[in-house]
């Protein structure tokens, strides 16, 4: 009886997933940064298939990149607690799902940083947790590995107030540093090198260690990519501001 169940489960689960094709042609609209469109038909497909962790991942990866276009804090109020839920979800169905574990990852991270210091220092150790796993299950994926170099920089990064907090929260605080900051994004390059993304944080951290000349290089190779997006400028500007000041 339990064998017969379980062949009926599993069949049924086939008989639920979202066609391939559904996927191929979501991904087709991420990739020209169609991303309000992409989140619309996302949505419409989680209704339809609401244990689908192909979907759930996607539904959190479009938020980000939504509210990744802007500075408008509200935007990222708007996109990131939604994306969160959607990650979270995927995670619970898949816990082996390596992009499950980078959103949820990265989502809880930002939403950390919009609660502020106290919420930042707590979500720290989830950002770490699951950032880790999604390396582990996909080390080539270079989102995952500028997301720990970030970590690793926010965290080395942190204010004597902060480091208070920290304390207070933790008898052990967040172990970072911008050496291993560094170190994440140069394997997030190797691992994609046309990403504006891991040119910009690997400057700035390069900057926090006073090597001045090694961070310009990568902060000039950045503002001569071509972006993609409204990010990409935005980081493209931040990019042309710094190398303004190491002159």
């Amino acid at each position: 009886m339990k064998i017969i169940t379980f062949i009926m489960l599993l069949i049924s689960t086939v008989l639920m997933a979202v066609p391939q094709a559904e996927l191929i042609r979501i991904d087709a609209l991420h990739d020209v940064n169609e991303y309000e469109t992409e989140l619309i038909q996302l949505e419409e497909l989680s209704a339809e298939f609401p244990e689908d962790v192909e979907i759930l991942w996607r539904l959190a990866q479009v938020h980000f990149d939504i509210a990744d276009q802007t500075e408008d804090e509200k935007v990222h109020k708007a996109h990131f607690y939604p994306g969160f839920e959607a990650a979270k979800r995927a995670v619970e169905i898949d816990p082996n799902s390596a992009r499950a574990n980078h959103w949820y990852a990265t989502l809880i991270g930002k939403i950390g940083m919009l609660e502020g210091t106290k919420q930042k220092i707590i979500n720290s150790y989830e950002v770490e947790k699951y950032g880790l796993k999604a390396i582990e299950l996909d080390p080539t994926y270079d989102g995952s590995l500028h997301l720990m170099g970030r970590w690793h920089y926010e965290l080395a990064d942190l204010s004597w107030i902060e480091r208070t907090v920290a304390k207070i929260v933790y008898e052990t605080p967040p172990k970072a540093s911008f050496e291993e900051s560094v170190e994440f994004y140069k394997r997030a390059i190797e691992a994609k090198s046309n990403e504006i993304r891991h040119y910009l944080w690997i400057g700035k951290a390069l900057i926090k260690l006073k090597d001045k000349e090694e961070a310009k290089k990568y902060l000039l190779t950045a503002t001569e990519m071509t972006p993609l997006d409204d990010s990409d400028r935005l980081m493209q500007k931040e990019s042309v501001e710094l190398l303004k000041k190491l002159k």
